[in-house]
């Protein structure tokens, strides 16, 4: 017969493998990338957000206290928009630059494997030990050097060239590959029409700027032309 006591200590009992479940799960949880994930996210929310509210505010003052024409401030205003989006593309080219780089090195390994399974398939290879044929991985920093056996040789290369995993992941590796190619170029494309943009937007600064001289300049010689006639007859 169970009593009370024993019926509270089997509650103890299940609630403190609950607590012992929890803190392990809680202990699994990988909190310096979860901080640094969420960090990055928040700055380039704040970035984004704060930036666009900060230069939308910045063009109301502009606009209510120091030009009150429009057109005056304009053009600077798409400039300086203009040279924050090339600076950021710049950057993030860079950026996916090394990321195609990086993507290369499995796409070369996975193609020196895949030919040198081919090369002993072929009946024309004429190869009389298959097992002296080797790929070895540590040479190309996946894995360190005092990895063992670190190389396949022969029939284990063989092997693994027949798997599905090898296959699948050969072809997903050229396909990463050629986005993060897709990519670069995107982002060179971009950089150039940006480029393009300020360059147009620069030359019509300018040429807005003489046409406000030449303006100027015109009612000058009007207001001369006005003055002369009035003493002119006057006399």
């Amino acid at each position: 017969m169970e009593t009370p006591y024993d019926d509270t200590d089997d509650e103890r009992q299940e609630k403190r493998g609950c607590f012992e479940c929890c803190i392990k799960c809680l202990g699994g949880v990988p909190y310096a990338s979860l901080v640094a994930t969420i960090l990055c996210f928040s700055g380039v929310a704040l970035f984004c957000g704060c930036g666009h509210v900060a230069l939308t505010g910045t063009l109301t003052i502009l606009e209510n206290h120091f030009s009150k024409i429009t057109t005056d401030h304009a053009m600077l205003t798409d400039i300086a928009k203009i040279t924050i989006f090339v600076f950021l593309t710049y950057i993030l080219g860079i950026a996916w630059l090394g990321v195609f780089g990086f993507s290369a090195v499995p796409v070369f390994l996975f193609y020196n494997m895949w030919s040198t399974c081919a090369a002993m398939r072929s009946p024309m290879a004429n190869l009389t030990s298959i097992e002296n044929i080797c790929v070895d991985v540590r040479q190309y920093g996946i894995i360190p050097w005092n990895a063992t056996p670190g190389k396949a040789c022969g029939s284990t290369l063989g092997d693994i060239c027949n798997t599905s995993e090898f296959y699948l992941s050969y072809h997903l590796y050229i396909v990463a590959c050629a986005g993060a190619g897709a990519t670069v170029i995107a982002l060179i494309h971009y950089l150039m029409i940006l480029s393009a943009n300020w360059a147009y937007l620069k030359d019509a600064s300018h040429l807005h700027a003489y046409q406000d001289i030449k303006m100027k300049e015109e009612r000058e010689l009007q207001d001369i032309q006005s003055r002369s006639k009035e003493c002119l007859n006057s006399y």
